[in-house]
């Protein structure tokens, strides 16, 4: 009787067919695990505005610690505006017009930055979504609610369901802006940002 009951569960597993194993996606990262394991992070996007202030650019990226740096370059290809975001700073130059942008004139051009901080853009371009509970808590969010969010994530080169996309819309001029990353790369490749910075002005 064991014998035939065996022979049962044999034949049962072999009608079941192979058995499949169920892969477990790895947990996401969280800014902090990404700063940890890498030093610096490059790559390259482009900027949709659309409303009273119309066009496109292209730009390249590089960001370390809390800092990013952002380079434009109009439809022409040629080298448009110089951004350097830090947490107590936003600096913008005009290349084309060789001028420096006042912090209004930045908002005009960008008007998230109300209520996104410069940190929460470079934790965009290291791929981690800005956090809306800390948002909500903020006073500048509270004086800017006309402004909303929102976020895409896609397959970019080896990572799969990763932020790629992030739409603003100022509901009172109806002027939206996206940002899309086309490419992301970290490594640990120490940046001379300061350096950069300093040389694309002149």
């Amino acid at each position: 009787m064991n014998r035939q009951f065996f022979l049962f569960w044999i034949l049962i597993a072999g009608c079941a067919g192979p058995v499949k194993q169920i892969s477990i996606p790895d947990p996401e990262k969280s800014y902090d695990d990404l700063i940890s394991e890498n030093v610096s992070c490059t790559g390259n996007g482009k900027i949709n505005s659309r409303g009273p202030i119309k066009g496109a650019l292209t730009f390249t990226f590089m960001s370390q610690h809390d800092s990013s740096f952002f380079q434009f370059k109009d439809p022409l290809g040629r080298k448009a505006l110089l951004m350097w975001l830090t947490p107590q700073n936003v600096a913008a130059w005009n290349l084309i017009e060789n001028k420096q942008y006042t912090y209004n004139q930045i908002l005009d051009f960008f008007p998230f930055l109300q209520i996104v901080e410069p940190s929460d853009i470079t934790k965009f371009l290291w791929g981690i979504q800005p956090d809306y509970d800390a948002m909500n808590e903020s006073e500048n969010f509270s004086k800017s609610e006309h402004i909303q969010m929102s976020f895409k994530k896609n397959d970019l080169a080896h990572e799969s369901k990763v932020l790629v996309s992030a739409t603003f819309l100022d509901q009172t001029s109806n002027q939206s802006v996206e940002i899309q990353i086309k490419n992301r790369t970290r490594t640990q490749k120490i940046l001379n940002m300061k350096r950069t910075w300093e040389l694309l002005k002149i």
